[in-house]
């Protein structure tokens, strides 16, 4: 129901825009960093809120992005609307299908019940999600993600072995439809990084376009305690060397045990951790703190780097003034292929 009327309310306010939408002359910042859909008091925000996410995302970044469940998806007209406002401020849009759930640590499949299945290895539940990612990839979305942190259904071995290959045939079924689309995955970095887990990235070599990676540090540990060292996102090209790469949520919560200033350090590091690393996006986890997650999950809700109510916390003022992270020498490692 909240995701339903939050929805609902962005389309509404597109709508209203619509017709001005093409005249404006709006820019984004000319920088890698972006932002997932999350404007002041979500999961109830107004009008204004939702106009004013688009201006603060445009402010400190080039592109937004929504991730959205596969068992709880709106009409794709919803989708279209989000595009739009998008691009009528100068940004970039991603869009992220997320077929495992995320309660219950990201092990089992999130299958829309109408579909009549509960497997990755279900015929009709592959049908369903090949022509779900079709429908999505038909808006061509600037990245077109088919699944988040896919290393945490190596929890089940069966699921993990039946959505690889899902994820084959499905990058198939797009590129042969949309062959300009760029697709991606994403795995959850510090899990992956502690399980010593990258043995599993080859298998999706020929199922994405970009490997894109989750980051959540200080989700892992005292933060006060947490090493992030100076090679903390460029060392993925240890693992990927020549291959495309994202990072498509990065977070660090400004709740207990941590606090405002712990947080903004972190995100002013961004220039040093990420140097070297040719990535072709950041996207902050969230602009604004949400009213979501509860018990071990409740530290997400302070991810943004403004409060709910939409005061800058010290990380607005630490991106903001971020110098503008180029892709430069992404467009030169891709040109020498």
């Amino acid at each position: 129901m909240k995701f339903h009327r939050f929805v609902a309310a962005i389309f509404a306010t597109t709508l209203i825009v619509g017709a001005s939408a093409k005249s404006m002359s709006a820019s984004s910042k000319n920088t890698i960093i972006g932002v997932a859909l999350s404007p002041a008091h979500f999961p109830y925000p107004s009008d204004r809120d939702i106009d004013q996410f688009f201006g603060e995302a445009a402010q400190i970044g080039s592109h937004v992005t929504w991730i959205v469940e596969w068992e709880s998806l709106p009409p794709t007209a919803y989708f279209k609307a989000v595009q739009e406002k998008a691009r009528s401020h100068g940004l970039k849009f991603q869009l992220w299908l997320s077929p495992i759930a995320l309660m219950g640590g990201r092990k089992n499949p999130a299958i829309p019940k109408s579909i009549g299945g509960d497997s990755f290895g279900d015929a009709n539940v592959r049908r369903a999600y090949i022509e779900e990612v079709l429908e999505l990839a038909s808006l061509k979305p600037d990245y077109l993600g088919l699944a988040t942190e896919v290393n945490f259904l190596a929890q089940n071995p069966p699921e993990f072995v039946s959505f690889v290959s899902l994820a084959h045939e499905a990058y198939g079924a797009i590129k042969k439809k949309y062959p300009a689309q760029i697709v991606t995955l994403s795995f959850q970095w510090e899990v992956m990084t502690a399980q010593h887990q990258f043995a599993m990235l080859p298998q999706f070599a020929g199922s994405l376009d970009v490997y894109s990676f989750t980051s959540y540090p200080d989700a892992f540990g005292d933060p006060a305690k947490v090493k992030v060292a100076p090679d903390y996102y460029s060392s993925v090209r240890k693992i990927l060397p020549t291959q495309r790469i994202g990072f498509s949520e990065i977070g660090w919560s400004s709740a207990a045990p941590s606090n405002e200033d712990q947080q903004a350090a972190f995100f002013a590091r961004m220039p040093e951790l990420t140097a070297g690393a040719r990535l072709e996006f950041v996207t902050l986890a969230l602009l604004h703190d949400v009213s979501l997650f509860s018990a071990d999950l409740e530290r997400l809700n302070h991810v943004g780097i403004r409060t709910i109510d939409d005061s800058p916390k010290k990380s607005w003022d630490a991106i903001l003034n971020l110098p503008e992270l180029q892709q430069d020498d992404v467009a030169a490692l891709n040109s020498s292929r």
